[in-house]
């Protein structure tokens, strides 16, 4: 895995109550994240391309999450 950015980024609400990240200009539903298991880097994982992915950290307030955009 090859890290390309991390940074971290708040958590909002929608209109609906579902909650996402900005992270640069893309809107990503937290719910669009699968739950990692047993895994201490990350909470959850997402795919951007058929390469690379987006790894999230809640932190513990539940207010901001750290992420890391990698490649494989």
């Amino acid at each position: 895995m090859q890290i390309i950015e991390t940074s971290t980024a708040p958590i909002v609400a929608d209109q609906e109550g579902d909650h996402y990240v900005f992270i640069g200009e893309t809107v990503y539903y937290l719910n669009e994240f699968m739950k990692t298991l047993g895994n201490r880097d990350f909470d959850g994982v997402t795919h951007i391309t058929n390469a690379g992915g987006i790894g999230i950290k809640v932190d513990e307030a539940n207010e901001q999450v750290e992420y890391t955009i990698f490649t494989t």
